[in-house]
């Protein structure tokens, strides 16, 4: 929207410029305009102007693009943080391609994150790892993320948080992890990692490739959006704009976000933060 906005002003300052000077021309160069500007002039610049004044003065929104390497570190299940000797995560272009074949997760480098909307774009790629090879392709953005770094040889590595899951079947479920608490239409979830399931998810089924029968994600290999918006305690999701499940009274509500590696291949292209406050 933003590059849409400077190309129309961009436009319309060419349309101010390419007047004027075709006006100097037809006079015989700028020094033989007047200097006093005629009304009917003056009405064909305030329009241009106008033009792209309309456009300048809209409000835009800080948006703070997330998807950098140098906004994250990696943890890696055997291997701990800053060792990934298997190159799960990898960037190209803007494009972070996470391989799945390693359990763990990219974390922001920033711990306090809180009061944003999130858009996230991310497309399933064909590979799949033991030990979920042949089950649904599984990963996940989680938000409000607390607490050390697991150790390497952990088996549970998902630290406290709040999972905007992103499953094949049930992408747009929040999950309450490690610890976290939510209200989901008067029903409080944790601290055992527990599901609020998406509506129409059900019957479900774990295995590669599966689709439900009111499927809102689209197929392997195609893009998604993924809304996540975090406002004080509330936390809500929207898969390729349908809303899934909305919650409050979130327990945490600020930490760092994590992009999970769990058996999958997934691409992300887009992971871009609007502050709300």
């Amino acid at each position: 929207m933003a590059s849409a906005r400077k190309k129309l002003i961009h436009q319309a300052d060419t349309r101010i410029l390419r007047w004027f000077f075709s006006l100097a021309e037809a006079k015989g160069g700028i020094s033989n305009l007047p200097m006093r500007i005629p009304k009917s002039w003056s009405i064909i610049l305030f329009l241009l102007t106008a033009a792209s004044g309309c456009v300048s003065s809209s409000k835009t929104q800080n948006v703070v693009h997330l998807l950098q390497p140098e906004n994250f570190y990696p943890f890696v299940q055997k291997f701990g943080v800053d060792d990934d000797p298997d190159r799960v995560f990898t960037w190209t272009n803007g494009v972070l391609h996470i391989s799945g074949q390693h359990y763990g997760f990219l974390a922001t480098k920033q711990t306090n994150l809180s009061n944003y909307k999130l858009l996230v774009e991310y497309k399933w790629g064909e590979k799949t790892w033991p030990p979920r090879e042949n089950l649904a392709r599984d990963s996940g953005v989680l938000v409000h993320c607390v607490g050390n770094d697991p150790k390497p040889d952990a088996n549970w590595i998902w630290p406290k948080c709040i999972e905007a899951q992103i499953i094949e079947g049930g992408t747009g479920d929040i999950l309450v992890v490690t610890g976290a608490k939510l209200t989901v239409n008067g029903v409080t979830k944790g601290p055992k990692t527990e599901r609020f399931d998406r509506p129409g998810r059900a019957p479900w089924k774990d295995e590669a490739g599966y689709r439900g029968l009111h499927e809102i994600e689209k197929p392997t290999g195609q893009w998604n959006q993924l809304e996540i918006l975090c406002d004080g305690d509330k936390v809500a999701v929207k898969v390729n704009g349908h809303k899934t499940v909305e919650g409050t009274n979130a327990s945490p509500t600020s930490g760092k976000i994590l992009l999970q590696s769990e058996g999958a291949e997934i691409f992300f292209r887009r992971l871009d933060l609007y502050p709300l406050k």
